[in-house]
């Protein structure tokens, strides 16, 4: 069937041809025409662009040229100045220079073209020029002049160096009007282009409208119909079938018609439809009941399966838990009979599962446990539902297991319970390390005998019995003599396999109810129960016999005694404190009798501890106020050619009855106060000799030296310091020592004599010939002189033999070179034998009793030839 035409379609389609042909041909000659244009006008305008590229390049180069040139010409005179070239560099790099100074010629020239081009820049081009072959000419100049002229060539190169600063800024003045010049004119051919090109779009503009304005009445009439079929269809489009097509115009009839067909086929299908919606609606409620359902059972499904496989996870957790905790897990039945046990409570029991599956708990065992115990256990369970305690479980090695235990009952809802829970934490190790700190805190490691705190507690305990029943029993503290000797020679080892066998003998000699304590180092403490002082009397010299006897040590014998103090109860005290403060007096007392021996406490011994308490105080006050003060007793030569000198002796005025220095200075040496006294002395007697000098009378002093201050390691150090402190010299001092200080280290006291010396110090041995008298002193010891014991003078004229001492003395004293002294001298018959068998000094109450610092002056001043003997 052939296809039908509408005579709208093809009406309105050649008339809009024919209209869009008659636009497509203006707006394609205009466009031809605007296009022939433009491109004339670019390519003059690229042309003019590119001639002024090229000058504003050759400038660029040219000023680029100018100052390169000039920096290799400056540098050629500095380098030629600092003689860094040889010949063959300055001719090679002056033709370099010359043939850039060309270069730069023809540079000059080619800017003439520019002229040509450009008269408004004829002016500054030409002065440019002349600059430029000035530049030539001067630069050629210097080339000349180097490399013989240097100086020359400097002055030349300031000069050029001025000028060409000027020329190069003209380069850049010619460059900047340069590209002034070319961008007026390319904006000046711009605006002209621009002007013929809007002249000619006008044109066409006006031709467009003209054809814009037919095609538009034409579409106005089509738009009208359009508009009303527009309407149409959309109503028609929305279901809208109120509307009535209008009768239009002839042109759009037929599409008018076809739409009242279309409106009246719509009518048709909306009633069809209405029906279906009806049916479809119902179908939909009934779809929509059905998923709410399916979706509701989809959730419970899916709760149900992530609360199984939480609970999965939860019971492969504590299966997890269960199997590698540390702690020891079972589980019972309500009668204690086991279900479930972990590997740590089948290792702490060494039993399998199947051995411990359906049986109870090996508790009973372990013997530790009463009935009471279980009792109350399951009294409390029955209670609270739990339990929590300690138990000691038994091994199936026999050994004891201990272990905390926490029981807790696993109930229904109800309450009824279904099993017990047990978990057992180990504490076995604890266990054996709070026994072993127990044992450590109570009892003494080396000698397994009961410590300082274990002897308070029984010594406490005792007094209570002994109070109770009313019966007396013994304290004795024992202090090891020569025990120090024996870890000073054989060593620490050897001092402690001697505490051991020590402890061994005195448990072997006491009775097993008596107590062997170690207090400290070698000192001991032993209470004697229910014994009389005579009981205790057999057993201290039982001891003091049995710690007699040699002891076999690995390095060798070794032989001690024992000083042993007694205090008994109540009589010498009735606590703890009295009776071992007592017993330790009483032991004191002992060791001042002698050693080696036993003795009871007595009052007299407590009144003589209170007063050495009371010096010690008193003496320590002192030391610490200074209290003391210094006399000094002159010491008389009785050769030619010697000067007298003074001993410092110390005095202390507020001792009362203990101010005797043959009292407090030993106290104070035994009581480690010595060394205080010692720096005293030291001080006063260095601030006195400074004094004497600064008065015109220098003085030498004589001061002593305890046997404490000469163990000191630092001793020379520090009685330089002292010295040094106040000035004088260290030979204005005199040491003296006593023999007794001698004995304890003779190589030791050697180095420690021989540095005093050094260091300018006389010394002198005191008291010689009353104690430890040894030749080998004089010859060991860097000794200056030797003072004769006052007991050898005293008795000089009642026994021969003293005389012969004396005279021995005086003799071999001579011969090896050493001074001798004489103490005591209180008799002129003394005085006159001294002086026959050539003594050197002399010192006694005869010739001067001790006296004050200014009176020694004094008497130093008058001297001793008019000496008379003191009163």
């Amino acid at each position: 069937m052939p296809q039908q035409r509408f005579p709208l379609a093809r009406t309105v389609s050649h008339q809009m041809f024919w209209l869009q042909s008659l636009l497509v041909v203006l707006l394609l000659s205009a466009m031809a025409f605007l296009h022939y244009y433009n491109d004339g006008q670019a390519t003059l305008l690229a042309e003019e662009s590119r001639r002024h590229a090229r000058e504003q390049q050759q400038l660029g180069d040219t000023v680029s040229r100018l100052g390169d040139l000039h920096n290799r010409l400056i540098l050629l005179v500095e380098e030629q100045e600092a003689e860094q070239l040889n010949p063959a560099d300055i001719v090679r790099r002056k033709l370099s220079l010359q043939q850039a100074l060309n270069q730069l010629t023809q540079d000059t020239l080619a800017l003439g073209e520019q002229t040509r081009q450009s008269p408004a820049l004829a002016g500054l081009v030409r002065d440019i020029q002349a600059d430029l072959l000035r530049y030539h000419a001067q630069a050629g100049s210097l080339l000349q002049l180097l490399p013989s002229e240097t100086e020359a060539a400097e002055d030349q190169a300031l000069v050029i160096s001025r000028r060409v600063t000027g020329d190069i800024e003209k380069l850049r003045k010619l460059a900047r009007k340069q590209r002034d010049m070319s961008i007026r004119h390319f904006e000046t051919s711009l605006q002209a282009t621009l002007h013929t090109g809007h002249q000619l779009q006008n044109i066409l503009l006006g031709l467009l409208l003209a054809a814009l304005a037919l095609i538009g009445w034409r579409m106005h009439r089509i738009g009208r119909n359009l508009q009303h079929t527009e309407a149409l269809l959309m109503a028609l489009g929305h279901g809208d079938t109120s509307m009535e097509p209008p009768l239009g115009d002839a042109l759009f009839q037929p599409v008018f018609n076809a739409l009242r067909r279309f409106r009246e086929l719509l009518l048709n299908q909306q009633a069809l439809l209405a029906s279906s919606e009806a049916q479809q609606q119902k179908l939909e409620c009934m779809v929509d009941e059905r998923t709410a359902h399916l979706q509701q059972a989809n959730r419970q499904l899916e709760d149900e399966i992530s609360q199984r496989q939480q609970a999965e996870k939860r019971r492969r957790l504590y299966e997890m838990v269960f199997e590698h905790t540390e702690d020891a897990v079972i589980i019972t039945t309500p009668d204690t009979h086991i279900v479930a046990a972990n590997p740590a409570y089948q290792l702490m029991t060494g039993m399998t599962l199947d051995e411990l599956c359906g049986k109870r708990p090996p508790i009973a065992r372990s013997g530790h446990h009463d009935r009471q115990f279980y009792q109350q256990l399951w009294q409390e369970l029955a209670i609270a539902g739990r339990w929590q305690g300690e138990i000691v479980n038994r091994h199936t090695d026999g050994s004891l297991v201990h272990a905390l235990l926490a029981i807790n009952a696993a109930t229904e809802p109800d309450g009824t319970v279904t099993h017990y829970v047990g978990i057992l934490s180990d504490i076995t190790q604890l266990k054996l390390a709070e026994n072993q700190l127990r044992r450590l805190a109570y009892y003494d490691p080396l000698t397994a005998l009961p410590n300082r705190v274990l002897l308070k507690d029984r010594l406490a305990h005792e007094i209570d019995i002994a109070r109770e029943e009313k019966r007396s029993f013994a304290t004795m503290l024992l202090d090891l003599d020569r025990f120090k000797y024996v870890n000073d020679t054989l060593g620490h080892k050897a001092g402690d396999e001697l505490l051991m066998d020590v402890a061994e003998r005195l448990r072997g000699t006491v009775r097993l109810e008596d107590t062997v304590a170690r207090l400290s180092g070698d000192e001991f403490c032993i209470i004697l129960r229910d014994c009389s002082p005579s009981q205790v009397a057999r057993t201290a010299e039982a001891i003091v016999t049995v710690l007699n006897l040699p002891f076999r040590l690995e390095a060798r014998d070794a032989e001690v005694g024992a000083s042993i103090g007694i205090a008994m109860f109540p009589g010498d005290g009735e606590s703890s404190e009295n009776l071992m403060k007592n017993a330790d007096a009483a032991m004191y007392q002992a060791k001042a009798l002698g050693r080696n021996r036993y003795c009871f406490f007595e009052p007299a011994i407590e009144a003589r501890l209170r007063d050495e308490m009371e010096l010690f105080t008193q003496l320590r006050h002192a030391i610490e106020e200074q209290q003391f003060v210094l006399h000094y007793q002159p010491i008389i030569p009785l050769a030619e050619g010697l000067g007298s000198y003074g001993e410092a002796l110390l005095r202390w005025p507020g001792g009362g009855s203990q101010a005797s220095p043959g009292v407090f200075i030993p106290f104070a040496e035994q009581h480690g106060l010595i060394e205080g006294i010692g720096d005293f002395v030291l001080e006063a007697a260095s601030h006195f000799v400074a004094t004497s000098i600064e008065q015109g009378l220098p003085q030498s002093i004589s001061i002593n030296l305890s046997a404490r201050q000469l163990a000191l390691s630092d001793l020379p150090e520090r009685l330089s310091q002292a010295v040094s402190k106040h000035g004088i010299p260290a030979s204005a001092i005199e040491l003296e020592l006593t023999e007794s200080s001698l004995i304890q280290n003779l190589q030791a006291i050697s180095v420690t004599l021989t540095r005093l010396r050094q260091a300018g110090f006389r010394i002198a041995i005191d008291d010689f010939g009353a104690g430890y008298s040894s030749l080998n002193y004089l010859v060991e010891l860097p000794v200056d002189k030797v003072k004769i014991d006052q007991r050898f003078i005293w008795s000089l004229f009642n026994s021969p033999r003293n005389q012969a001492v004396v005279k021995a003395i005086l003799s071999l004293a001579h011969t090896i070179g050493i001074q001798t002294v004489a103490e005591g001298v209180e008799t002129a018959e003394q005085l006159a034998f001294l002086q026959a068998h050539g003594c050197h000094y002399v010192q006694g109450y005869y010739l001067a009793r001790p006296m004050s610092q200014q009176d020694f002056l004094t008497f130093q001043q008058l001297g001793t030839a008019n000496m008379t003997p003191a009163g």
